[in-house]
């Protein structure tokens, strides 16, 4: 057992190497058909990546099928008029991330008439996002410059055909977590490091399908939390000055979808998703440093995070064996308050949509998808986030936020 745990610990650390370059705090769909439609896929998933978006999905698998694929994501987060008293005064400035690379990989095949089975790798949970770390240029250094949170996860998963109508499946995911974040400090003016890792942790993740009938399908997933203890040190100018302990736990989700096949020859499938995430679990940030080099230890960093409840509309259109196009709408609220805002968590409501194909030529189906996500209008910050005051001696910082992200995926499919 213990070394199972080592190999997948193993397999986890050298994943994360590139999936730790995620640019968003959740997924834009695990699989290029499911970003394509806008993650609303829980009532008609993939069976290969039906690990993750609903493991009864499985029991659709006719035959063994393995599929990778990367999600390239670019952020553009643009500040106006960054105003700290005594600092600065309606300074302009834009994040440094450029382009990301998320890779996923997926396998599923049926085991019996009522078994099937897969596993999938990906990364369910993930942000990165750099700044430049000059505070003439970019003020907000003092707050932060660089910071990432994630998740990388191996879900093997079950799922059983109970009728030909109903199926249920469950998945265990194998994770590894970490964070990191730097800043010059204000009153110090050298930089500060923290980075952390959780080598291993344990969620699950449960389905079930409903084809109630030959055009109309319903999906209900469940993810739960993932208990996250995070431990690495504190650096100040390049050399170690503490260990760092936080626990900050990835949060549960519920997902449910409808399904509906449209036209002559049910060719047209629209579907109708709701996803809510146990955001408000995390309300502060709390860091143990060991030994208490500043006597500041705990130190706590109000979060006062949100649940949140995500739209998506999906459409999926065959037109014949080989072609199939794509398209979709995603709602994405943010958890982040204006209480907590800042260069660590520079999230906003997003409005995505997305674009995409399917070309299928003998056993090989090529997917790719396009989606744009935008705030609608700038975020405004007056004096009211704790976490920015906090980083300037209480001083109110007041900003105008605006950004984007464009995701471009692909995801090659062979059918044994």
């Amino acid at each position: 057992m213990k070394r199972t745990l080592s190999l997948l610990t193993a397999l986890l650390t050298l994943s994360s190497v590139t999936l730790a370059q995620a640019g968003m705090v959740d997924t834009y769909g695990i699989g290029s058909r499911a970003t394509a439609m806008g993650s609303a896929v829980s009532a008609s998933p993939s069976p290969v990546f039906a690990p993750y978006h609903n493991p009864a999905g499985l029991s659709r698998a006719e035959a063994p099928a393995l599929a990778a694929g990367v999600l390239t994501t670019t952020p553009d987060i643009e500040v106006t008029d960054y105003t700290v008293p005594q600092i600065c005064d309606g300074a302009n400035f834009s994040d440094t991330t450029g382009t990301l690379i998320i890779p996923h990989l997926g396998f599923a095949m049926p085991v019996s008439e009522k078994f099937s089975a897969g596993i999938a790798l990906y990364a369910p949970w993930g942000m990165h996002v750099n700044w430049d770390k000059n505070p003439a240029v970019n003020p907000g250094a003092f707050n932060n410059y660089e910071a990432y949170y994630q998740r990388v996860a191996i879900t093997p998963a079950l799922a059983y055909k109970i009728n030909n109508k109903l199926s249920v499946g469950a998945g265990v995911s194998f994770g590894r977590s970490e964070t990191g974040a730097e800043f010059i400090h204000a009153s110090h003016k050298v930089p500060f490091e923290a980075k952390l890792v959780d080598d291993f942790n344990i969620s699950y993740n449960l389905g079930t399908l409903y084809q109630a009938t030959d055009r109309l399908s319903f999906g209900l997933t469940y993810r739960s939390r993932t208990q996250v203890d995070l431990e690495g040190d504190l650096k100040v100018n390049g050399s170690k000055k503490a260990n760092v302990s936080l626990d900050y736990d990835h949060p549960e989700q519920v997902q449910g979808g409808i399904a509906y096949r449209l036209g002559d020859q049910k060719n047209l499938l629209v579907e109708a998703d709701a996803i809510w995430t146990r955001w408000g679990i995390n309300k502060e940030q709390v860091e143990i440093l060991t030994p208490d080099t500043f006597g500041t230890s705990p130190l706590i960093v109000p979060r006062h995070w949100e649940n949140t409840t995500k739209y998506s509309l999906g459409m999926e259109w065959t037109i014949n064996p080989t072609v199939t196009l794509r398209g979709g709408y995603l709602w994405d609220p943010t958890p982040v308050p204006d209480e907590s805002l800042d260069f660590i968590w520079p999230d906003g409501d997003k409005h995505t949509l997305s674009l995409g194909a399917g070309f299928t030529v003998g056993s090989f189906t090529l997917d790719i998808a396009a989606s744009y996500a935008n705030i609608p209008g700038k975020r405004h910050i007056d004096g009211e986030s704790e976490a920015l005051n906090k980083s300037y001696g209480e001083r109110p910082v007041s900003l105008m936020a605006d950004g984007t992200i464009l995701n471009i995926g692909t995801t090659l499919t062979y059918a044994f």
